[in-house]
């Protein structure tokens, strides 16, 4: 069942009781990596009575929280069972999806039948639950005090008002003690379903074999239809606002620029070639080869190793940000407002070979990995697209798409500036 074929390997996908499956076979590999992506995240608040047609909304950091309690099973924490077969586990949660990634050298067929027990079964005790609002608690009040996390909270906050994509993913002081164990068994039961999940893999494995373990799995975990369902995401359109300086107990000023892309709402090709003309574009304008930053690395208007540029294009939301610590705040604004605006068709052009050929590089490299290649095979299906496109859109793009995305959301008038400085000294 070869969907394409990238680099010489072949790329399989399958549908596996509603469970969309990627898988590379590398013979030969020493490393197997799985990546299990579930399609739920912090912004996803909403669930409806398929019946009523009632709408509950859950507390702000319940994506969070439920990834953390998942570890926990009756014998204890799932997490050794993994170590003891020579395994590594990792879950993360975004503003959009629940991610756990495995790697392994042996034992594939055991590892993922682990994996997808962590996932799946789910075992909730009011004490596991109040531990687990204490050590969220205790990680939310740690990262008050971070500059760059909450620069970037309060700079989305500037983008996209309070809404839940400016909202920390792990919730409130607050909301999480509105957390219990019905929310998160309601929210386990509508999420955590083949149909709202992905498969990806990479390593020396027999597909078929592997495809075998897979569904006799998920046949061990299928449980009734829910009472509820997920409220699909609405498409996130940019408003910014003007963001003033916030005081933290912090040694050095820290500045981020966001730039809120209103072309949203695309999918598959469309987003992922626009995600790479916005790198290229900010790469050329400001990155470690640009003029941008020879002088003003120079002039330590920037610290070379904490300055940089993000995209963050998902199907629903678009958008950038550039920053880094600087005593000079409104003259680093200045500057990077100055760099963008000065790329015309002439400069582009003059550099953009230079760019793809360091994108494309690096994109070249994160093959070599299992662990990378299953996080690329997993971005590529959260964004609707097959994994040769991101090889694609590096032939695709040009100078003209540079242009566009220069205009439309890296222009001036639409940067919008968060600056953390110590206290005491915000006006």
């Amino acid at each position: 069942m070869i969907a394409d074929s990238l680099l010489g390997e072949g790329v399989y996908r399958s549908r596996l009781g509603g469970l969309d499956v990627w898988a590379v076979p590398r013979p030969g590999s020493r490393q197997k990596a799985a990546v299990l992506y579930i399609d739920y995240g912090s912004v996803d608040l909403h669930l409806r009575a398929r019946n009523s047609g009632e709408v509950q909304t859950t507390p702000a950091g319940t994506a969070h929280f439920l990834e953390h309690r998942l570890f926990a099973k009756p014998y204890g924490d799932i997490t050794e069972q993994i170590s003891r077969l020579g395994g590594d586990v990792n879950a993360s949660t975004s503003c959009t999806s629940t991610v756990f990634s495995l790697t392994c050298i042996e034992h594939f067929a055991a590892h993922l039948d682990l994996l997808f027990e962590l996932a799946l079964d789910l075992h909730i005790l009011p004490a596991g639950v109040v531990q687990e609002r204490e050590i969220i608690d205790h990680e939310l009040q740690i990262s008050c005090d971070d500059p760059e996390w909450i620069g970037f909270l309060h700079g989305l906050e500037g983008l996209y008002q309070n809404g839940p994509l400016a909202w920390d993913m792990a919730g409130t002081r607050e909301s999480i003690k509105q957390i219990d164990e019905d929310t998160l068994t309601r929210c386990h039961e509508v999420f955590y379903r083949p149909e709202y999940m992905g498969l990806y893999l990479c390593g020396d494995f027999d597909v078929e074999s592997t495809y075998a373990t897979v569904e006799s799995t998920l046949l061990k975990y299928s449980r009734p239809r829910s009472a509820w369902d997920r409220v699909e995401r609405p498409v996130v359109l940019p408003t910014p606002q003007p963001l003033g300086a916030l005081a933290l107990p912090v040694s050095r000023p820290y500045t981020l620029l966001f730039f809120g892309d209103d072309k949203v709402g695309q999918s598959g090709r469309d987003l992922l070639l626009r995600e790479l003309a916005l790198e290229l574009a900010l790469d050329i304008a400001l990155g470690p080869a640009s003029d941008f930053f020879a002088t003003h690395y120079e002039d330590g208007l920037i610290d070379g190793d904490a300055f940089g540029a993000e995209v963050y294009a998902e199907p629903t939301f678009c958008f950038c940000t550039v920053g880094g610590y600087t005593q000079q705040s409104e003259r680093l604004c200045e500057e990077i407002g100055a760099a963008l605006s000065s790329l015309d068709e002439r400069v582009v052009a003059a550099d953009l070979g230079r760019a793809k050929r360091k994108a494309y590089g690096l994109l070249l490299r994160a093959w070599e990995q299992a662990e990378d290649v299953a996080d690329m095979l997993c971005s590529a299906a959260a964004s609707g697209a097959a994994p040769n496109v991101y090889f694609a859109v590096h032939e695709q793009v040009g100078v003209g798409e540079i242009l566009e995305v220069l205009e439309s959301c890296l222009s001036p008038a639409n940067l919008r500036a968060m600056q953390i400085v110590p206290t005491g000294r915000a006006e």
